[in-house]
């Protein structure tokens, strides 16, 4: 500790040690006239050291200016770190802006895909009400062959009736008869078995189709979700190796600092020009924690236009939807329902004020794929008003391909009022 003292105090410690020799010469002055033999009394002489008051001062002054030189480098050291901190501080405040910039631009992307996830899900909503649909369209065919087959059940009974009793009336014929009756019974198995074959392939072929779409619809969209799962983690390691470079940076940073402090060590020119270095490098890093700001805001403001225009796109889009749904039921209400009205032929047993309701699938040129009319049960009034609608096919189709999706993506419905 008396070592780290003395390096601290240059001065003080040659001025203790120069007053320790003159103690010491005094001392040994002292003790030779004390072992000295004794001679005749003397006159007393009195010896007086002379000390140099200017030397003092001088000593005092080298010293005050010693601890003046060592409070200003304690002072320069000081401010040194306070720089530095300043400097790591303004890096951290950068690097804090880039996280939050990529954290904001990874929300906005999750943001983007639960919309594209949500608008996946209204399609598949709407794809299996299509299928319900078309599912409730192919009962209501087979509970209308059924019914057919119960009327021919019944009708091939009375046959069988009448047949008999005619058999009961000529016996000779009797034979002939029953081989007929079993022809024809085995033709109407036949067809009736091939019909139903055809229509289970038919189902078993849609089904397929259906299948395959969802599984394609499926695998797009695995595909899509693996994508951009990439994408987030090429960002991710985008992100850690500008981190690790940053980190390499301030590595690189505080060990210049570190020689650039025992340089300034050694001469005060070499610590006037470390110091000039030290703003230049700390202007520098204003300069790119400015420029990082920047680009972040940049960003930020273009990542806010994006989503606006998205937005807008979108509004517009939906706009024009419902525009296109409105100009379709209108276009429906003008050509369609007066070319029905004029095209029906009023059954023997209609009454004044029936309606019905009609919905037509059309085909891309104007004409009926399907039609099916609800008249509250009444099957004369729905036979004459779908065949109206086949009469009054093909119907005029809008050149607007927004307003011709809407007639042909969907079924089409109105009311149809004769009277």
């Amino acid at each position: 500790m008396t070592a780290h003292k003395a390096r601290r105090h240059p001065g003080a410690f040659l001025l203790s040690i120069f007053l320790h020799l003159l103690l010491l010469g005094l001392m040994v002055m002292g003790f030779e006239q004390a072992s000295a033999p004794e001679s005749p009394p003397k006159p007393d002489i009195i010896e007086a050291v002379t000390v140099d008051a200017s030397a003092v001062d001088r000593a005092r002054h080298k010293v005050e200016q010693q601890r003046l030189h060592e409070q200003q480098a304690a002072d320069a050291h000081r401010q040194a770190l306070a720089a530095a901190r300043q400097r790591e501080q303004a890096e951290q405040d950068a690097r804090v802006a880039a996280e939050e910039s990529s954290r904001q631009a990874a929300m906005k992307s999750l943001a983007v895909q639960a919309q594209r996830e949500s608008e996946l899900r209204e399609a598949e909503a709407a794809r299996q009400q299509q299928r319900a649909l078309e599912i409730e369209r192919v009962a209501q065919v087979q509970r209308e062959t059924e019914a057919r087959q119960r009327a021919e059940e019944a009708a091939r009974k009375k046959a069988e009736a009448d047949i008999q009793r005619q058999l009961e009336e000529d016996a000779t014929r009797k034979t002939e008869l029953a081989a007929r009756q079993k022809a024809e019974a085995e033709a109407r198995k036949k067809a009736e078995a091939k019909r139903l074959k055809d229509e289970a392939q038919v189902r078993q072929q849609r089904e397929a189709g259906a299948r395959k779409k969802a599984e394609k619809e499926a695998q797009e969209k695995a595909a899509a979700e693996a994508k951009q799962a990439k994408k987030i983690q090429e960002q991710k390691a985008a992100e850690a190796e500008a981190r690790r470079v940053a980190e390499a940076g301030a590595e690189a940073k505080r060990l210049a600092e570190v020689e650039a402090k025992k340089a300034r060590k050694k001469a005060e020119r070499e610590a006037a020009a470390q110091r000039e270095a030290e703003d230049k490098a700390h202007r520098e890093a204003e300069a790119r924690a400015r420029k990082a700001d920047e680009e972040a805001a940049r960003q930020e403001a273009m990542a806010r236009e994006q989503a606006q225009r998205q937005a807008q796109q979108q509004s517009q889009q939906r706009s024009a939807e419902a525009n296109a749904e409105k100009a379709a039921q209108s276009w429906v209400n003008r050509y369609f329902k007066p070319r029905v009205e004029g095209a029906w032929l009023k059954p023997t047993a209609a009454s004044p004020g029936m309606s019905c309701k009609i919905r037509v699938r059309l085909q891309a040129d104007g004409r009926v794929s399907s039609v099916e009319a609800d008249c509250a049960g009444d099957a004369a009034f729905e036979r004459s008003a779908e065949a109206a609608v086949r009469k009054a096919a093909p119907f005029p189709m809008p050149t607007d391909e927004l307003v011709a999706g809407q007639l042909l993506g969907q079924t089409v419905s109105f009311r149809f009022n004769p009277n």
